[in-house]
């Protein structure tokens, strides 16, 4: 299978998801390691740079710290190498289960036998069915043996069967052959038996730390349980057990969905009855095993947590499905946001200890949200989008999943492998967990827009290009969101007298509010394109001119109106800020742009729930736009004058801050149940649009609370 089909697949992305939960644990592994060996070396060399960057540059401490990082760039590269090395000691070991785990499968199955001239010929028939470019080997193990499997290198993989396969029935023994062949066909085979050796390889890294302390305090005579009860250690043990607990979670949730998606490519086209029937008699046999087994060997029991396959009910409950397919269920949402949060740290250290004197130096602190973003969008994100194209008329993003995505981003704040000065950890959590699930939220709600517009003879066919696109929107919203966080999170530490003016700094006060511009307005498009096309397609379907125009003249409304009552108020108050000279006066002005994209939104969702999210994606950002043109076309002299900001800063600032300020009312607006409009509320709900937008303009003027007086 090409790699690009695997990422599209609940297992492939999981897979993604076990790899780099592997090469966090060994660089963390590898940390600890260069902190035993070279930790003096390092710190005299920070603290030497440290006073000589002072000597050289004094009471500039900007250019005395990008001398420091460039004096201790040496040392934190060899730091950097040996976290790396630590990253590729545990993928070689688990490349080492590769080689390992099958031979000893092959071998406790043995000996091996030729399948029987039926048993061949029905697989030749299935391999045929399953247009596979070879022929696996077909073998059956030895009596006794009753679990298949498929083992054996990429080109040249062997089946073995249950030792008296061909006395089944012909559907059972088809649909178990075509289910092992079906993981062929998947290309799954050999990533399945790296799930099984991650555990074992991240036990194995993790303890290379502890076992090099040992043998270091026994060498010097020192008293090895004392040196390993101190705070360092436990911090560490249970750094290493929360990785342990990620591996072993993805990894079973590896093992288990390629087996739900061989059961679903080996029903394709073909009737279930067969595979149904095997595994309802799987199920019958196991219940009646776990009678006599006791608590812990029961169908549910505790034992179940360990087990590779998902049980049989739970595989005949997926193929019942009118569509049977996948979803991205809240472990992988928890998982996720874990590993990108944990990866955070480290990958801004590596940027700061790889782009200094590059290019890329500009991009520092853009760089790790930028790979955590598109991380979490390849894992988990691009999952979301293929809920939505398999089943539209679904919630988009279940609460759990939602809970779960924060609830695993704040533990991964809180277990970070290095203590960092700024930002404080309880900043992080407060604030960036949030920035996720709205960057989450808003993909549940893209991908459920595109779904409703994109036929399903369009996703088979341009299955690569809704893949691309699932990919960029939501790296867009997951990068945009990581950075802005992390930017908030700085600025409410360093800046704690400003109150609520925080929440300009990351908007109109923000040195990339161009970028951010930039997105909205791609996604505002995005938004308009699909809801032309849905309207389209409800009026060819149902035949209602009047239902479906109403889908953008209400929006359209709404933004009019709370365009129109912004610019009332601000013309109301505009002898109050006469006196307080022209800057702050654009201040205001780009944040009473903002406000009446809020209140669009705000009033869209109080009619319409959650549904109202995917108009509220174009019409806030055109209500923005149109406040925004006519107060620059009363401002256009000063401005052209030069005595403030530019023409586009004047048009971009809004639409940044009305991203901030829009992600503040995307997470209760996503837990509202969807409902359509009452009539009434067609006529109502612009008045409410532009009477809201005057009052909170006016409240911004008069209270003076969001101004930042720089």
């Amino acid at each position: 299978m090409r790699p690009l089909s695997l990422l599209r697949s609940p297992t492939g992305s999981r897979y993604v998801l076990l790899v780099g939960v592997l090469l966090l644990a060994g660089a963390f592994a590898g940390q600890i390691v260069h902190n035993q060996f070279f930790g003096m070396s390092w710190a005299k060399k920070q603290q030497d740079c440290s006073v000589e960057a002072e000597r050289r540059y004094p009471g500039d401490a900007l250019a005395g710290g990008l001398w420091q990082i460039r004096c201790a760039q040496p040392a934190a590269q060899r730091m950097t190498a040996v976290s790396l090395s630590g990253s590729a000691a545990v993928l070689l070991i688990s490349a080492g289960g590769l080689w390992v785990l099958p031979r000893r499968a092959l071998r406790r199955a043995g000996p091996l036998k030729p399948a029987t001239a039926k048993t061949q010929a029905w697989a030749d028939q299935e391999v045929d069915d399953l247009r596979l470019r070879f022929r696996p080997e077909i073998a059956e193990a030895k009596e006794g043996w009753e679990q298949p499997f498929t083992a054996g290198p990429p080109g040249a993989p062997v089946v073995v069967l249950p030792a008296g396969v061909d006395a089944l029935t012909p559907e059972t023994a088809r649909a178990i052959i075509r289910h092992e062949l079906a993981h062929v066909a998947a290309g799954d085979v050999r990533l399945a038996w790296l799930a099984r050796s991650a555990l074992v390889a991240t036990v194995a890294v993790l303890a290379v730390p502890v076992l090099s302390f040992v043998v270091e305090m026994q060498r010097d005579g020192l008293d090895v349980w004392d040196a390993l009860v101190q705070p360092m250690w436990a911090g560490y043990a249970g750094r290493s057990l929360l990785l342990l607990a990620a591996v072993f979670t993805v990894s079973q949730m590896v093992l288990r969905s390629r087996e739900h998606e061989a059961d679903i490519l080996s029903v394709s086209g073909r009737s279930r009855a067969g595979l149904t029937a095997m595994l309802a008699g799987a199920d019958r046999t196991r219940r009646m095993r776990g009678a006599y087994q006791g608590w812990w060997r029961a169908p549910d029991g505790p034992r179940s947590v360990l087990a590779n396959h998902p049980s049989p009910a739970r595989r005949i409950e997926v193929l019942q499905l009118s569509h049977p397919h996948l979803r991205a269920a809240w472990p992988d949402a928890a998982v996720t946001g874990l590993l990108g949060a944990l990866a955070l740290t480290p990958l801004s250290r590596l940027a700061v200890t790889a782009l200094p004197g590059t290019p890329l130096a500009p991009y520092v602190t853009l760089a790790p949200a930028f790979l955590v973003g598109v991380l979490m969008a390849l894992v988990w994100g691009t999952q979301v989008w293929q809920d939505a194209m398999r089943d539209p008329e679904s919630v988009p993003l279940p609460a759990r999943s939602l809970a779960a995505l924060g609830a695993g981003t704040a533990l991964g704040i809180l277990g970070r492998f290095e203590d960092l000065a700024s930002p404080p950890a309880w900043n992080a959590v407060a604030i960036v967990p949030a920035a996720v699930c709205v960057a989450a939220a808003l993909t549940a709600v893209l991908a459920q827009a595109c779904a409703s517009v994109v036929r399903p003879s369009y996703q088979r066919s341009r299955s690569r290009s809704l893949f691309a696109v699932s990919l960029a929107v939501t790296a867009a919203l997951f990068v945009g969101a990581l950075r802005t966080a992390q930017e908030l999170a700085a600025y409410t530490t360093m800046l704690p007298h400003v109150s609520w003016a925080w929440l300009t700094l990351p908007g109109i006060h923000s040195p990339h509010s161009s970028s951010d511009a930039g997105v909205v307005g791609f996604l505002a498009l995005l938004a308009l394109g699909w809801g032309l096309r849905s309207a389209s397609a409800a009026r060819t379907d149902t035949g209602s001119a009047k239902e479906t125009t109403w889908r953008l003249a209400l929006p359209s409304a709404v933004a009019l109106a709370a365009a129109a009552g912004t610019l009332a108020a601000r013309w109301v108050s505009r002898h109050d800020q006469a006196q307080a000279g022209f800057g702050p006066t654009l201040q205001y002005d780009r944040m009473a742009a903002a406000a009446a994209g809020l209140v669009c939104l705000l009033a869209l969702c109080s009619v319409r729930g959650r549904a109202g999210l995917w108009p509220a994606l174009w019409a806030a950002p055109l209500t923005t736009v149109l406040t925004t043109g006519i107060l620059w076309a009363v401002r256009m002299q000063s401005l052209t004058s030069g005595q403030a900001i530019s023409h586009v800063e004047y048009f971009t600032d809004p639409l940044a801050q009305l991203a901030v300020l829009g992600g503040l009312a995307v997470i209760p607006v996503t837990l509202l149940p969807a409902r359509a409009p009452a009539p009434a509320a067609r006529f109502l709900v612009p008045c409410l649009g532009a009477c809201g937008a005057a009052f909170l303009t006016a409240a911004l003027v008069r209270t003076d609370c969001i101004a930042l007086h720089l």
